[in-house]
């Protein structure tokens, strides 16, 4: 390589450093060893300018100063409206300075906050060592019985690891001592640490636990509504068309004759419970438990509209007597012996419904004529019957199988009251078999009926035994 070579070489190299700092996106300043701006890239003239200086003029005393010393870390500055860390690099080789700036603002934003926040803040490394917490976080350090430095528990790093790997907004909820807290973990992977964001939600927990109590005191709908602002909680009434259910345990005085109290209690919440859950699938307002008798009515606080409410409280009704075969059998195994049938009573009409009661307790439910027709048909129906009225048939005739059955006459109505047997959905396969006597028990449901031949092996093992007792009898 020849002289005039290598001395080209030098140029470029040297061009190139000198054209580094202008391509720089941060700022680059070069100081003479007095303190003078020799130079200073785009970035770095918005600095320059907030000191107020020009080439050839003198820096800040600070940046002068903190060049002097040896080993020192960065200077921080506040520029105008922005902080800058400084990087000061002195070159003495070639009398000269150089001062790198990074703007931190954000991170100084960052920094402070925490400090004045009301909320617990932690942060933590990625290795799970804790590197900071706020005042308002102080009583989550001191439960955790860590210091700045020591591991916290090991379900906060588990957690912020999941996020990292799948991002989620939910947040950890965790019973600190007699706090619970909503921990929101945010790893900050840029700057290698994880910031914990709290929130005490004790109060909020303890009102949650007051609300899920008063849910039992309320139908889903009513509880929905209230606290949705759809039902005031003030003496208020209007009317209104509903479809109003009564069903009650056939024979339920002699059962509880010859039961324990607590088997009896056992049994009948058992009972309600499931009849229960089948009326909220349905949309029903529970009104009330009456011993073993429900109270169920559709229409209000939510409707469908007539037709479509009339149908769904038949549709609970004919569940309702699907779902006794699986209680009889807890019966039985419980060692019971006392059939279970109800009997269920249904009419549609405009009924008076609302808050009724004092200024200090109110019941919402609903009275009037109709209601009391629906418990008349209830006190006729047959075992495990489902007996309607005329005006419930109306709504219901095109998607609900009734036979038609003789007029009734009820108590406080003067005219007779046409009644109707449900029987199935227009279209079931086949009538329900549910029929029960002394030592002998038949309930077959066509519809949901599978393995034919092995029920048609228990049925001639029971039609055997019948004959049997059948002769014994005749030869008796």
């Amino acid at each position: 390589m020849t002289s005039l070579q290598t001395v080209n070489e030098l140029q470029k190299q040297l061009d190139s450093v000198l054209k580094f700092p202008d391509q720089n996106p941060n700022p680059v300043l070069k100081i003479d060893l007095s303190g003078k701006l020799l130079y200073s890239n785009t970035a770095g003239k918005k600095i320059t300018s907030s000191w107020g200086i020009d080439l050839e003029e003198r820096v800040p005393e600070a940046v002068i100063d903190h060049s002097k010393k040896e080993l020192t870390g960065p200077l921080e500055l506040v520029c105008g409206n922005k902080t800058f860390s400084f990087h000061i690099v002195p070159v003495p080789e070639l009398h000269f300075i150089c001062i790198y700036g990074t703007d931190i603002t954000a991170m100084k934003a960052i920094t402070k906050f925490p400090d004045q926040n009301p909320n617990p803040v932690l942060k933590i490394d990625n290795e799970g060592r804790l590197l900071y917490f706020n005042q308002a976080a102080s009583s989550i350090q001191r439960a955790w019985g860590v210091q700045i430095g020591e591991q916290v528990p090991t379900l906060i790093l588990k957690t912020s690891h999941q996020i990292v790997n799948k991002p989620t907004n939910e947040p950890l909820e965790l019973e600190i001592k007699n706090k619970t807290y909503n921990l929101h973990i945010v790893p900050v992977p840029e700057f290698g640490f994880i910031n914990i964001y709290g929130t005490d939600i004790t109060a909020a927990k303890d009102n949650q636990t007051i609300l899920l109590k008063l849910t039992k005191y309320f139908s889903p709908q009513v509880y929905e509504s209230i606290f949705s602002g759809d039902l005031e909680v003030k003496i208020q009434t209007k009317r209104k068309r509903l479809t109003v259910f009564f069903s009650d345990i056939k024979g339920f005085s002699e059962i509880t004759e010859r039961l324990e109290p607590e088997i009896l209690t056992e049994i009948i919440t058992d009972y309600l419970t499931a009849m229960t859950n089948i009326a909220v699938k349905y949309g029903g307002t529970v009104d009330k438990y009456i011993g073993d008798a429900i109270m169920v009515f559709f229409g209000d606080p939510k409707t469908k509209g007539p037709k479509d409410d009339a149908i769904a409280c038949v549709e609970m009704a004919l569940e309702m007597n699907r779902k006794l075969s699986e209680i009889r059998k807890t019966w039985q195994a419980k060692g019971i012996s006392q059939p279970l049938d109800i009997r269920i009573g249904v009419h549609t009409d405009t009924c008076t419904v609302g808050n009724f009661g004092s200024h200090d307790r109110l019941d919402y439910t609903t009275i009037g004529n109709g209601v009391n027709l629906a418990s008349r048909l209830e006190s006729n129906a047959k075992a495990n019957q489902i007996l309607i009225s005329e005006d419930t048939y109306l709504l219901i005739r095109d998607v609900i199988a009734c036979e038609k059955l003789e007029k009734i006459n009820v108590k406080n109505i003067k005219h007779p009251i046409q009644t109707y047997e449900v029987k199935g959905k227009v279209g079931e396969a086949a009538k329900q078999i549910d029929e029960s006597d002394d030592g002998f028990s038949l309930y077959m449901d066509p519809n949901v009926l599978k393995n034919v031949k092995q029920k048609k092996a228990m049925l001639e093992e029971a039609l055997n035994l019948l004959n049997g007792l059948d002769k014994d009898h005749a030869q008796i």
